[in-house]
């Protein structure tokens, strides 16, 4: 059997995250086999900080990113109060696609930083500092043995037996300059280095005002997003793909189903999906087959 990993050594990343606006430094640390990857909050004033898993079970809002946590009786608050980390799953894309198994993540604010508004930072940064193989045996990869399908909207996402995993994603916005665009991967480390991390986040301009007024994208930017206007593209250096909205998009689902916590054996096809449709495909895998 393949054995569990974690990294060679400590490594560290900052910058602005999208939605909060706020810094934040994220401190990697290598972890024992079974630990799985575990988010920590060093900020909060609670003895020892407020540590979380990265797993479906955690997460606590899909809006515009995937945000995990857990919540935290307070003797202050009459109401439980959510101890978070937003915008995940670009980070989680990269832990899963290099094969890491264990890792604590340190955060010192509520959200990861954007960086580029790609992945490949991260997947940079946690690549050079090593791969480290365990002792004990990798759990088993989930098998999909029959379809799972799930829906939200016009969106959709269906999970097919397959000996390998692999994702084809259908991107259809009813935008001129985006339009329909489809990309097909088998998913690893080497196709998500060259054809996948690099892509980064976007939004359209008119959605702009109306995410701000929300207290969303605080920290976005031409340097770490792309926009798109009515009839032009703007990014600070013009698209890294033709294609590299739905690359992107191919990302985010990689990340929301990292997860899952196992390794992954299927072919997803999705149509339209984002981070709400790709949590609940993530929960229905776990819920089928987390005991197996």
């Amino acid at each position: 059997m393949t054995k569990q990993t974690t990294i060679a050594k400590e490594t560290k990343i900052s910058g602005i995250g999208l939605h909060s606006g706020e810094i934040t430094s994220l401190r990697f640390l290598p972890a024992p086999a079974g630990t799985g990857i575990v988010f920590k909050r060093t900020d909060v004033p609670i003895p020892g900080g407020v540590a979380f898993p990265a797993r479906v079970t955690s997460v606590l809002n899909t809006d515009r990113s995937t945000t995990i946590g857990k919540l935290l009786q307070i003797p202050q608050s009459p109401q439980p109060v959510p101890i978070v980390v937003l915008t995940v799953e670009h980070l989680m894309a990269s832990i899963y696609c290099l094969g890491i198994d264990n890792l604590i993540v340190e955060a010192t604010a509520m959200e990861t930083p954007l960086m580029d508004g790609s992945g490949i930072e991260f997947a940079e940064t946690l690549k050079e500092a090593g791969i480290k193989e365990l002792e004990e045996d990798r759990l088993p990869d989930i098998v999909i043995d029959e379809p799972i399908k799930v829906e939200h909207g016009d969106a959709t996402i269906e999970i097919l037996p397959c000996d390998e995993y692999k994702i084809s994603y259908t991107m259809s916005y009813p935008h001129p300059v985006v339009g329909t665009q489809f990309f097909e991967t088998t998913v690893n480390e080497e196709n998500f280095i060259n054809n996948i991390a690099p892509s980064r986040t976007f939004a359209l301009y008119s959605e702009l005002a109306a995410l701000l007024s929300r207290g969303l994208i605080k920290g976005g930017s031409l340097n770490n997003a792309i926009v798109i206007t009515d009839n032009a593209i703007l990014s600070k250096d013009g698209l890294r793909y033709k294609d590299e909205f739905v690359r992107h998009k191919v990302m985010d689902l990689i990340g929301d189903l990292a997860l899952v916590g196992r390794r992954l054996r299927a072919h997803v096809v999705s149509s339209r999906s984002g981070h709400t449709l790709n949590n609940k495909a993530a929960a229905a895998i776990a819920a089928k087959y987390a005991n197996n």
